[in-house]
C-alpha cells in the first residue's frame, strides 16, 4: 500500500489573501480565464496567460499544443494556475521542462520534469486536481478522452479559496461538486482503495450529499454558506484520487462527454446512479453496502420499491439536473459502438471497476439511460 498527499494545502477567504500571503509578483505567471482575472485579481504585478485565447471549452491536444508554444515563449518563476478542472489539468503540463508536443508528453514512459514553482487555485469544487497529476486531454483524433499523470505534474501548493463559489454559476457549481461524488464514491470502491482513501472518500461523499440535502429542503443560497465544506470535500476527494484511480463511471462518461461535447462533470454525474444499480445487482453485500448506508443515513429509508441508488438519483435529479442522452444527441444506434469504444480506449479506469462490466452492462447502461 502507498499514500501520500503531495502539495501543502492552504485556506484563505478571498483571494487578495491568497495574494498577500504567497507574495506574488511579476515573475510570476498566472494562467487563467479572463474573466476571473478581471473578478478576482485585476491588480496583480503578475505576467497573464488567458486560457480562453486558446480553448472555449474543455481542452484539447492541439489547443494545448498553442499553449505550449505560448509558455515557452516566458520567462517566470512560478506559473499560478486559478480556474476549474480543465485550466489546472493544463498548467501540470506548461510547466514540464519539455520541448514536447502533447503527442510527445502523452508518450508512454515519458516523464519530463519541472524548474519551476507550481500553484494549483481550483475556482469550482468538483475536479479535486489541484492535489493530483493527471491531466486530461480530449483528442479529437480518436474519438475520446485521454488522461495521463505526470508525476512533476504535482503542485508544491494546492489553494482552497472560499470566495471562488459566490462567482461561479450554478450550473457549474452543480456539475463540478456531482464529479466530486463521483471521485469519491468510484475511490471508495476502487479494488487499490485502503483505509487511507476511505477515510477521505467517506468523509467526502458524507459532506456533499449533506450539502445537497441542505439545497434540496432549504435552496441554493444555502452553497454559500457551506462553501468551506465544498472546497473540503472536493479536495479530500482529489487526495484520494491521487493515490487511487476512479473506475467505470469516469470510463462510461470520458468517452460519452467526448462526442457530445458535455461538461466533465455533467458526464459522470449522468452515469453515476446507473453504473451503480449494476455494481449493487451484481455485488450488494460488498463495500457498497457502506454507501447504501451512508445514503440511506443521510436522506432517510428509501421509498417503497426504491433502493439506495434510486433515492441518490432523485436527489440528483434536483440538484443536479440533465438531459436524457437523446437529448445530447445519442441515439439507439450508438449504443453498441460507444459501448465497443469505451472497453477499446478506457481500460486504465476500467481495472478499476467495483465489478467487472461488460459490453453488454455497458450498453444497458446507455439504453437505461436514451
Amino acid at each position: 500500500m502507498k499514500f501520500a498527499i503531495h502539495p501543502q494545502i492552504h485556506g484563505y477567504e478571498t483571494f487578495a489573501q491568497f495574494s498577500q500571503a504567497h507574495n506574488i509578483s511579476q515573475r510570476d505567471l498566472i494562467f487563467t480565464q479572463r474573466f476571473l482575472h478581471e473578478t478576482l485579481m485585476p491588480d496583480t504585478s503578475a505576467q497573464t496567460l488567458y486560457y480562453d485565447n486558446f480553448c472555449s471549452g474543455e481542452p484539447t491536444d492541439i489547443a494545448v499544443d498553442k499553449m505550449l508554444v505560448a509558455v515557452r515563449k516566458l520567462g517566470f518563476d512560478r506559473l499560478i494556475a486559478v480556474g476549474g478542472g480543465s485550466i489546472l489539468d493544463c498548467a501540470k503540463m506548461l510547466v514540464l521542462d519539455s520541448t514536447e508536443k502533447v503527442a510527445g508528453l502523452f508518450a508512454a514512459g515519458v516523464q519530463p520534469r519541472r524548474n519551476v514553482g507550481l500553484v494549483l487555485v481550483p475556482t469550482t469544487c468538483g475536479t479535486g486536481c489541484e492535489v493530483t497529476c493527471v491531466s486530461v486531454l480530449d483528442f479529437p483524433n480518436i474519438g475520446s478522452k485521454i488522461g495521463k499523470g505526470f508525476e512533476a505534474g504535482f503542485a508544491d501548493h494546492a489553494v482552497l479559496i472560499d470566495e471562488v463559489l459566490a462567482n461561479i454559476p450554478y450550473h457549474v457549481f452543480a456539475t463540478s461538486s456531482a464529479d466530486a461524488l463521483v471521485h469519491a464514491l468510484e475511490i471508495y470502491l476502487a479494488p487499490g482503495a485502503n483505509d487511507y482513501t476511505d477515510m477521505f472518500c467517506l468523509h467526502a461523499a458524507r459532506s456533499i450529499l449533506q450539502g445537497y440535502k441542505r439545497i434540496v429542503e432549504h435552496g441554493r443560497e444555502v452553497i454559500q454558506q457551506d462553501a468551506k465544506s465544498y472546497m473540503a470535500a472536493s479536495n479530500m476527494a482529489g487526495i484520494a484520487l491521487a493515490n487511487v484511480l476512479c473506475g467505470g463511471v469516469h470510463a462510461i462518461a470520458m468517452h460519452f462527454g467526448s462526442a457530445h461535447h458535455v461538461p466533465h462533470g455533467e458526464a459522470t454525474r449522468l452515469f453515476l446512479p446507473p453504473v451503480f444499480m449494476v455494481y449493487f445487482e451484481k455485488r450488494p453485500e460488498g463495500k457498497i453496502a457502506a454507501i447504501a448506508s451512508l445514503i440511506e443515513d443521510v436522506f432517510g429509508r428509501p421509498a417503497d420499491g426504491e433502493g439506495p441508488f434510486d433515492t441518490l438519483d432523485r436527489v440528483l435529479a434536483e440538484v443536479v439536473p440533465t438531459k436524457s442522452l437523446a437529448g445530447y444527441g445519442m441515439s439507439t444506434g450508438d449504443i453498441n459502438l460507444y459501448a465497443d469504444k469505451v472497453i477499446e480506449t478506457q481500460q486504465r479506469l476500467l481495472v478499476n471497476n467495483y465489478v467487472p462490466l461488460s459490453n453488454h452492462d455497458i450498453a444497458r447502461i446507455y439504453s437505461g439511460l436514451m
